[in-house]
């Protein structure tokens, strides 16, 4: 049997992959992992967006540095600090999540996968939105130009609807905020 490696098999992987992760880090630490991701992604978008107005743009040594590769430099820097802002803030962050236990085993287990399902698309699509060369804060700008987006359909999905996939977690906080009974949950 032979499987052809595809880009939806890669980013297929890479789901299930981080879905596991989550999975196995328990709902509060999915939970930091997802406002991380947020915040995550506001300051790659911010510290970028600085970087290009206040250093590139007023500096013609540096256009003349770069040429014509801003929107590589641009990917690269706002990707680099995505992954580094998560991984502070989930090491290091001054924030615990102490999630409310509910008293039924299988709604506590549908929550957390849900949980994780959402933390794992999140950070994909975040990542992929990076990839292409934009802003998950500006929007898309020219995201179908990117070979990913050409020969995947889930990247196609990832991309185009990124705010709902922005959105979705905290609609799911809010949404799961019915279903907790006020016990806390023992780590």
């Amino acid at each position: 049997m032979e499987i052809a490696l595809t880009w939806n098999l890669v980013i297929l992987i890479i789901f299930v992959v981080l879905f596991a992760y989550n999975f196995l880090l328990g709902q509060n630490a999915t939970i930091k992992l997802i406002i991380s991701i947020y915040i995550a992604i506001l300051t790659a978008d911010g510290v970028a967006r600085i970087l290009k107005d206040f250093v590139l743009d007023q500096s013609p040594g540096f256009q003349q540095l770069i040429g014509n590769s801003e929107a590589e430099i641009f990917t690269g820097i706002r990707l680099i600090l995505f992954l580094a802002a998560i991984v502070i803030f989930v090491v290091k962050g001054a924030f615990h999540i102490s999630i409310e236990k509910h008293d039924h085993w299988m709604l506590r287990m549908v929550i957390h996968t849900v949980f994780a399902a959402l933390s794992a698309a999140l950070f994909l699509a975040t990542v992929l939105i990076y990839l292409s060369g934009n802003s998950f804060v500006e929007g898309l700008m020219v995201a179908k130009e990117v070979n990913i987006y050409e020969e995947s359909l889930l990247a196609q999905v990832l991309i185009n609807y990124y705010q709902f996939w922005f959105s979705l977690p905290a609609i799911a906080f809010l949404v799961s905020s019915f279903l907790f009974d006020g016990k806390e949950e023992e780590d």
